[in-house]
């Protein structure tokens, strides 16, 4: 993700706090059947049951997150881990996205989660009053190319989304961005190796383009990552698993590792 601003870091590092390490079996079609608000505070990688791993991983994003170090080392320590873990992929998998050791599932899980802090960081601070006063509206803009682009205009349609111009505009607070994600969430990443980012839209462009008028105030919104954060770890973790198993009753459970499985 290109960003033309200054990283929130705060926030975004405020949004690494609250995650709570989730090893499941689950493959990425039963993760996003998780409600947006407990994946948000999970963290997990599809298949992954290893808690070490996971909290290596975590570890790493909240390096790259704090811009402490780079992603290749961060990588090669994970490889190393891996190694060390015995760690060996299907056969016939070495290489894909399902190699936990291939350069393109660490580049995943690294840069998913590192794009997701900023986006929360970004959106954060886009919740402020006088900023959601003067910028109230943004764009989807493709901020670098993807290997295969998708079709983000239809995406856009199907989201109920409105063309000004041919650009892909709303309000900062319109629920057409949760809708547009393939995570349920308000900020980029949108999908995987998207390559789509936020341009923020000034009033007078908003007013001119009739999303909003001139004395119209946008409410700014929260996630309340606050009143988690007033929590110890443990609690937050115990939260979790009970709003899991709710969810997945009779689909899936805990077992005595504290590894999310499916059902016999």
């Amino acid at each position: 993700m290109i960003f033309r601003r200054a990283l929130p870091f705060l926030e975004a590092l405020q949004s690494r706090e609250v995650r709570q390490l989730l090893p499941t079996e689950f493959r990425t079609e039963l993760l996003a059947e998780i409600p947006a608000q407990l994946r948000e505070r999970a963290f997990f990688s599809a298949g992954v049951t290893n808690g070490e791993f996971l909290q290596r991983a975590s570890d790493a994003v909240d390096d790259l997150t704090a811009g402490a170090v780079d992603r290749a080392t961060k990588r090669a320590e994970l490889k190393k881990l891996l190694s060390s873990l015995e760690y060996r992929p299907d056969a016939g998998a070495e290489g894909t996205l399902t190699d936990l050791s291939s350069d393109a599932r660490l580049n995943l899980i690294l840069d998913t989660n590192l794009e997701m802090a900023q986006g929360y960081g970004q959106w954060k601070q886009g919740q402020n009053a006088a900023v959601l006063d003067q910028w109230p509206a943004q764009e989807l803009i493709r901020a670098r190319v993807a290997k295969v682009p998708r079709d983000w205009a239809q995406r856009w349609t199907d989201a109920g989304g409105t063309f000004y111009g041919g650009r892909m505009i709303a309000l900062k607070n319109d629920p057409i961005w949760r809708r547009l994600s393939r995570f349920g969430l308000p900020y980029p990443p949108f999908d995987f190796n998207s390559g789509m980012d936020l341009d923020p839209i000034d009033r007078d462009e908003a007013v001119a383009f009739g999303l909003i008028d001139r004395d119209t105030q946008l409410f700014p919104q929260d996630r309340d990552f606050n009143t988690d954060l007033a929590a110890s770890p443990q609690v937050r973790s115990s939260s979790l698993k009970e709003a899991l198993q709710e969810h997945f009753s009779g689909r899936a459970s805990f077992d005595t590792e504290g590894v999310l499985r499916l059902s016999a």
